[in-house]
């Protein structure tokens, strides 16, 4: 069953030599990229803000920055990556997602950047890409696009070749993040590097976790914790898929339980 919608003119809103779709860490790097080697870029973000996972979700790392480098742990990613940690060390709020957003907007003015925020892509077409944004519909042309959505969305809708998870539909299971507030520091003290084998003393006697590896961090206001210790799933076993509309609503809500009971 389809709905048909009538044909319609989309007003350009800007044209650019380079959009970037996506203000994640990877959006951030290549809009300042770009922008520092003096060509026109816009950055379109769905959210208000930039910093992805790190501001929207809450994600307590960036991950991929650091590596085992021959038995020992380095940072592997520089560049852009060391001017937003020189500013979240400036700030000192190396672990604040707010000085994140703020670190990351003076990033993208200090390179001219256009961002453009709650502007949600929902598709490409004619070298324009499409946007949702609260002055309806419009069409954003580039020269250049870089894709950095997450999900790659911009390469599927340019026609791009893809596979979805491992080829066979296996995906890896997306969680949710939370803060675990009015922690006691005196009383708590290291118990984060031993919340893994005290889940597995659980587990002995019969409790049972969505997660397996906890991720647990101690926050510079040593009253709040950061936590990962969902693993969200569909009713079948199988990882929600973040391409799939309703898995994620099953999702955020199943996400939601599984932070109560843990």
């Amino acid at each position: 069953m389809f709905v048909a919608e009538p044909e319609c003119n989309t007003p350009v809103l800007a044209e650019h030599e380079v959009v970037v779709l996506g203000g994640g860490p990877a959006g951030i790097a290549a809009a300042t990229a770009a922008g520092r080697a003096g060509r026109s870029t816009m950055l379109i973000e769905r959210y208000g803000f930039l910093g992805g996972a790190g501001t929207a979700a809450g994600l307590a790392n960036f991950c991929g920055l650091h590596a085992k480098v021959d038995g020992e742990h380095r940072q592997v990613v520089h560049g852009v990556a060391d001017e937003i940690l020189s500013g979240l060390k400036t700030m000192g709020a190396l672990s604040a997602p707010q000085a994140y957003k703020l670190v990351a907007d003076r990033l993208l003015e200090s390179a001219k950047v256009r961002p453009l925020f709650h502007a949600l892509a929902v598709g490409f077409r004619d070298g324009h890409l499409l946007v949702e944004t609260k002055s309806v519909r419009r069409a954003i042309r580039g020269r250049i696009f870089i894709d950095c959505s997450g999900d790659g969305d911009l390469a599927a809708w340019a026609g791009a070749p893809y596979e979805v998870g491992d080829g066979k539909g296996n995906m890896l299971y997306p969680s949710t993040m939370y803060r675990i507030g009015g922690v006691d520091p005196q009383k708590a003290g290291n118990a984060w590097e031993r919340i893994a084998e005290l889940m597995e003393a659980a587990e002995r006697k019969g409790r049972r976790f969505p997660r397996k590896k906890p991720i647990v961090r101690p926050q510079p206001n040593p009253v709040e914790w950061r936590a990962n210790l969902t693993q969200i799933r569909n009713a079948d076993g199988s990882a929600v898929s973040g391409i799939d509309a309703e898995q994620l609503a099953w999702g955020e809500v199943e996400g939601r339980r599984q932070v109560w009971d843990t």
